[in-house]
């Protein structure tokens, strides 16, 4: 059976405290510093070499709020600042800023029309196409419902709220997670692959890493079969290197426990075999699944 999952409203309050981070971070090439160079004197202007590699710019919260991953090559530094500077920026140079924002493919930057409550001030117009560049600031003018609005909006793209409902006979450890929203970011599809094999819950929420991922399947007792997936068992997606870039639980029945990222947005929801063939069928899967002396 089909059903439509939706996060809670508290998990809405909680994802509104944590979407826009207090660290500002904008990322600028080294020839459009001197633009800003007396407003850099109450900032932190960084690498951009240091700043990917800085254990503090790095955490979770940061990366999956500015989408590290899309950042466009060629920039050269990432201006560090608290949220009160960019409020004091005059309005040529934030202007200016927040256009080298949307050109840099920088994460928190939406078309206006799913922010249409966005401040005047927190909207630019790059080649005919009007932005809204969220801030933290400007993220607390909002008013709350124009934020729920805006992230039940923003969840859509990053995955389907279909599901299926859990079979009876899976395992019932999974029922505390299963067609749910986290309230946090970590938990990725390796570390649900895991935790459904190993009933630990709190894997569930860890942002599990290719070879410890591997070490726990073999810790677990899991082989390579060449066997079709069935209850119990571990999928895997590689891609030509042999790096996993997917797992998921197999529950039977042509179902799948799964996550599809590391983010609040991605839950823990029931899918078929078609959703993940169609996701990850162009990588090389195999199955993993626990001999009889391991059960």
């Amino acid at each position: 059976m089909k059903l439509t999952i939706a996060p809670t409203k508290q998990q809405l309050r909680t994802w509104m405290e944590m979407f826009v981070p207090h660290h500002e971070l904008f990322f600028v090439e080294e020839n459009e510093l001197a633009s800003f160079k007396i407003e850099l004197t109450a900032v932190l202007v960084v690498p951009i070499k240091e700043f990917m590699a800085h254990g503090e710019y790095k955490r979770l919260q940061l990366a999956n709020s500015y989408l590290y991953w899309n950042i466009a090559s060629g920039l050269s530094h990432v201006i560090v600042a608290p949220p009160e500077w960019i409020e004091r920026l005059d309005a040529a140079k934030k202007q200016r800023l927040f256009e080298r924002q949307v050109r840099a493919d920088r994460g928190l930057v939406f078309p206006l029309e799913m922010l249409p409550d966005a401040p005047a001030d927190y909207t630019v117009e790059v080649d005919g196409f009007s932005y809204a560049v969220v801030q933290h600031a400007m993220w607390q003018r909002l008013s709350t419902g124009a934020k729920e609005r805006f992230l039940k909006e923003y969840l859509l793209l990053w995955d389907r709220p279909e599901s299926y409902a859990l079979p009876q006979n899976a395992p019932k450890h999974l029922k505390a997670f299963a067609n749910r929203y986290s309230s946090s970011h970590g938990g990725n599809c390796l570390s649900a692959a895991l935790f459904a094999a190993s009933r630990q819950d709190w894997i569930a929420g860890e942002w599990v890493h290719p070879e410890t991922f591997w070490n726990s399947v073999q810790r677990l007792g899991f082989v390579q079969s060449n066997k079709a997936p069935d209850r119990g068992d571990i999928a895997v997606w590689c891609n030509k290197k042999g790096v996993v870039q997917h797992a998921s639980y197999c529950l039977g029945g042509g179902l799948y426990f799964n996550k599809n990222g590391q983010t609040f947005f991605n839950p823990w929801k029931i899918v078929d075999e078609q959703e993940l063939n169609g996701v990850w069928g162009h990588l090389s899967k195999t199955v993993y699944t626990l001999p009889k002396a391991f059960m």
